[in-house]
């Protein structure tokens, strides 16, 4: 069973992940954030983990906005990506 989620809601949570991806590579020495971290604050927001669609939309709306620069890979920690190299990003 799939849920829908509105468009207001999706361009609001799509601020919110925004805004804390953007906050945490500002904290961080190194400025790098990955879609791991995006996943990760999906699932505390209750994206379920079975949404693949619905979270890689958010993962792909937040971290390929102009605001991010990609700066080359890293390997995921998430066990379901099972160490794929993934994008590493910085703040433009």
């Amino acid at each position: 069973m799939s849920t829908r989620i509105s468009r207001s809601n999706r361009e609001t949570m799509v601020r919110k992940v925004t805004n804390y991806v953007r906050n945490l590579a500002s904290r961080r020495s190194s400025g790098v954030v990955t879609a791991d971290d995006v996943q990760a604050y999906l699932t505390r927001q209750g994206i379920s983990a079975r949404q693949i669609r619905t979270r890689l939309s958010f993962v792909n709306s937040v971290l390929r906005a102009p605001m991010f620069e990609s700066t080359g890979t890293v390997y995921s920690t998430r066990p379901e990506a099972k160490g794929r190299a993934i994008s590493a990003w910085t703040l433009a």
